[in-house]
């Protein structure tokens, strides 16, 4: 293994003796529906609705094959491994369920027009400040099949805060990837605005991050640096990742008693992955950003990427790359020193303040070539710790599985810890795939909400 110094069905037998009566839709189904499925399957939401109980019933043939085979609800995490927050995956109770009512021949029932019951992830969330992401509609890159673009917003407090929570609202969900948000010191302010726009569009392409591509340009970069000397090392420096966004994802609170940093006069960095080529003419218009804010935090936290920047070379040059009907599978990791080192630098903290690093989520992201995947921990002399697996990717929903109790390090002990994310990919095309940021190209990453508890 590698450590990165840088950051079908399920039959089932049933016994007629479970179930005193034929189970029916309005009084036994209905319920598992508004409980577990309509965080997705909700007007504006990411799929079609069930808000409207009898025109949900219409999908009825459709639901237990679904539920059966554990494509829906879609929370791809492999049971019995850790304990997540808003797991909206079924029990085996409800899974038999649904297989005696489709065995009952799905009996409808009666409307007795009771409450919607309390869904795990039904969004509620009340929001401190709302931003646009774009000031006019933008239209992707027509030419090719993905379009990475950067949009900058200003911090528009007067205060240095934390973000304790945040939401997306994709504007056009035809185009959208995913959304990674950013945030750049006051002291880039400038030299990202100097950039912004260069090409005579709104925002500047950045398929690499947070930066704009045109800087690896050498004319460019020359320019660039006879105007802000060093600037380019001053942008590298000077940003992190402050929250994210992709199907599956929906507006979420930050653990308690923690927050992201912002301070005041920052700008904020919104890359936005576009799907051009899977929907011609297709522009983004009102995509929005929500957060919950707070003046005053216990625990200074970021999150964490962990992947190889090798991954990301050149086809020569590059360390991932998966031949034609080949099974591989690729891992990295790093210690959880190096990732308290990373978080201490980026906020100015004194590592010295540092009592213990907690790990409060891990997720997982590939593209369409992948097959499973997991995250897990090592130490020193001991087994590694299973922190998540996903048996059966799939791109089309994604999230943070975030622990119910956080995983707690003492300073003393983040050198013999590592954390690690292991990623199984198939290559079902003819032709050689590599790693890259395009989505006929592949990736593995892992995204970590890692808190530090100071002294």
């Amino acid at each position: 293994m590698k450590i990165n110094k840088y950051l079908s069905l399920i039959p089932a037998v049933f016994s007629p003796f479970l179930f005193a009566e034929a189970p029916n839709y309005y009084q036994d189904i209905r319920p598992i529906i508004e409980k577990n499925c309509l965080s997705c399957h909700a007007d504006s939401k990411v799929s079609f609705s069930f808000e409207d109980p009898d025109k949900a019933f219409v999908f009825h043939a459709a639901m237990n094959p679904a539920v059966q085979d554990r494509r829906m609800p879609p929370w791809l995490a492999a049971p019995g491994v850790e304990s997540y927050q808003q797991d909206i995956s079924l029990s085996e109770d409800d899974i038999k369920l649904f297989q005696h009512w489709a065995n009952a021949g799905y009996a409808k029932g009666v409307d007795k027009k009771a409450p919607i019951a309390k869904s795990k992830t039904l969004e509620n969330f009340s929001s401190d400040l709302s931003l646009n992401i774009t000031k006019a509609a933008y239209l992707p890159n027509q030419k090719n099949k993905d379009d990475y673009r950067c949009f900058l917003t200003d911090w528009p407090k007067e205060e240095d805060l934390y973000v304790t929570g945040f939401k997306a609202s994709p504007g056009n969900l035809k185009v959208m990837h995913h959304l990674v948000l950013y945030t750049a010191s006051p002291d880039t302010v400038d030299m990202l605005k100097y950039l912004d726009g260069l090409d005579k569009k709104e925002g500047y392409q950045c398929y690499g991050g947070a930066l704009p591509d045109m800087l690896g340009d050498k004319q460019t970069r020359d320019k660039f640096e006879q105007k802000y000397p060093n600037g380019v090392n001053q942008l590298l420096d000077n940003n992190f990742w402050l929250a994210q966004w992709a199907p599956g994802t929906f507006g979420y609170e930050f653990p308690k008693n923690t927050g992201v940093p912002v301070k005041k006069g920052s700008i904020l960095i919104a890359q936005m992955h576009y799907y051009s080529g899977f929907s011609p003419g297709e522009k983004d218009s009102n995509s929005k950003m929500e957060f919950k804010l707070s003046k005053h935090v216990d625990k200074p936290a970021l999150v964490i990427q962990l992947t190889n920047n090798d991954w990301f070379n050149k086809p020569e040059e590059n360390e991932m790359t998966i031949a034609s009907g080949e099974v591989k599978t690729l891992s990295v990791g790093t210690s959880l020193d190096e990732i308290s080192n990373y978080i201490a630098k980026n906020i100015n903290l004194d590592k010295s303040e540092i009592k213990n690093l907690e790990l409060h989520s891990v997720n997982l992201h590939m593209h369409a070539y992948g097959a499973s995947g997991k995250t897990y921990l090592e130490s020193d002399n001991k087994d590694p710790q299973l922190l998540l697996s996903i048996p059966s990717w799939d791109l089309d929903w994604q999230r943070d599985f975030i622990f119910t109790q956080a995983k707690i390090f003492p300073v003393n002990t983040l050198k013999q810890n590592h954390l690690f994310v292991e990623c199984t990919f198939k290559n079902y095309s003819d032709k050689i795939v590599y790693g890259g940021v395009g989505s006929d190209d592949e990736m593995c990453f892992n995204f970590s909400y890692v808190a530090l508890d100071l002294e």
